[in-house]
């Protein structure tokens, strides 16, 4: 145990916990100063920070009601002689009330099953068809080491099992014909089925992995409007659409919000909303340590204001949202549906590699659940909302 590692964990920690930033961020923040520059030093600190922060529930169950400082947990955590825990939310080092909650739902065999899933993010890459065709791309992976598997439904989806570098790293990734985007993400576009001159409205469009995947399965011959209401976001999206090849005139970019916006003629929606990010631990374990169940109301209410203006504004729906929360999912939809008569949800031709809804709800068989630990994907809620006279 060093003491600078002591201060490494302590200090992301405190950024993850107090300042509520991503894992990712925080660790950033914390390196320009902390960090060895060297690759291979860099990534085992990144990996050591993970675990930490994916541990912290298990160690406050472990300290109990004392108060102790960032420190003294990255000390206790460092020296590795912890006893296991009793309690499963403990051993998962899981919020007490989210897994009493997805256990209600899924079972304690099952949800064990989950958040363990949630402790190896699977990588996918989506192949940019802009920059290289499917066959070439997975060639020039496979070539610079990459041990991958390509899907069975989606072929421009590949899903990464070992790779010599990290995946961002990669030459393709960095050269912009490879995508970092994870297959439950390319089955909530797929659910669109959008075609050539059609135009499509993406409502939380940044940073725009989604818009880029919309206009490559239209050959980039639809047209997508990209809505966001982060300035900064989406200038960030205006610079990887450029980077990724996407022809400029199929993209407009609106800075706005999505709940007070007026579009004619929008054939499809695709609302991938704002929430909870309780599917995404597997990305970013300090969800866990942060996440609360009035973090989830509040997402439950923009996302019911989201759907509202959506159904009003297309025929067609794709409702999103990255979480295993049916607060989030099934119930947005089962509302949304008794406020807006002449809609239903329709199942689509991927609905074969999905699991249905949490049992109990009216849309539960016809909508599109994935897991980590039964599709090697973030948990994600997928709805299709269609007007019935369409």
């Amino acid at each position: 145990m060093s003491s600078r590692e002591v201060d490494l964990l302590a200090r992301v920690l405190y950024e993850v916990v107090k300042r509520r930033v991503s894992l990712d961020v925080a660790f950033k923040r914390v390196c320009r100063e902390r960090c060895a520059r060297g690759l291979e030093e860099r990534e085992r600190l990144y990996q050591l920070c993970r675990r930490f922060v994916s541990d912290y529930v298990k160690l406050l169950c472990y300290v109990g009601s004392r108060r102790v400082s960032y420190r003294e947990l990255a000390r206790l955590w460092l020296r590795g002689s912890l006893p296991e825990p009793e309690e499963p939310y403990c051993r998962l080092s899981t919020p007490r009330w989210l897994y009493e909650r997805v256990s209600s739902l899924l079972g304690k065999g099952e949800v064990e099953r989950l958040f363990r899933a949630f402790e190896e993010r699977s990588w996918w890459l989506r192949v940019n068809t802009f920059r290289g065709s499917v066959e070439g791309v997975v060639r020039e992976l496979e070539g610079e080491g990459v041990e991958l598997e390509v899907h069975r439904e989606l072929p421009y989806m590949v899903r990464v099992l070992r790779s010599p570098k990290p995946v961002r790293l990669l030459k393709a990734v960095r050269e912009f014909r490879a995508v970092p985007q994870d297959i439950a993400s390319a089955v909530a576009v797929e659910y669109l089925d959008v075609r050539p001159g059609e135009v499509v409205l993406d409502m939380c469009a940044a940073p725009g992995v989604k818009t880029s995947l919309i206009s490559m399965l239209s050959g980039g011959e639809a047209r997508v409007v990209a809505v966001d209401l982060s300035r900064r976001r989406l200038i960030a999206a205006k610079h990887l659409l450029r980077r990724l090849g996407v022809p400029e005139t199929s993209v407009s970019l609106v800075l706005a919000d999505s709940t007070h916006i007026n579009i004619r003629s929008v054939d499809k929606v695709l609302l991938d909303a704002p929430c909870s990010n309780s599917g995404a631990i597997g990305k970013d374990p300090g969800i866990k340590a942060t996440l609360t169940p009035g973090k989830v109301e509040f997402y439950r209410s923009t996302q019911l204001r989201l759907l509202a203006k959506a159904l009003q504004l297309s025929d067609l729906v794709v409702y999103s949202v990255c979480s295993i929360l049916p607060e989030e999912g099934e119930e947005v939809v089962t509302r949304a549906l008794a406020t807006y008569e002449g809609f239903g949800v329709t199942p689509h031709r991927l609905a074969k590699i999905c699991s249905t809804g949490y049992p109990g709800y009216p849309v539960s068989s016809s909508v599109c659940r994935m897991f980590p630990h039964t599709h090697l994907s973030d948990g994600f809620f997928i709805a299709r909302l269609v007007r019935s006279s369409s």
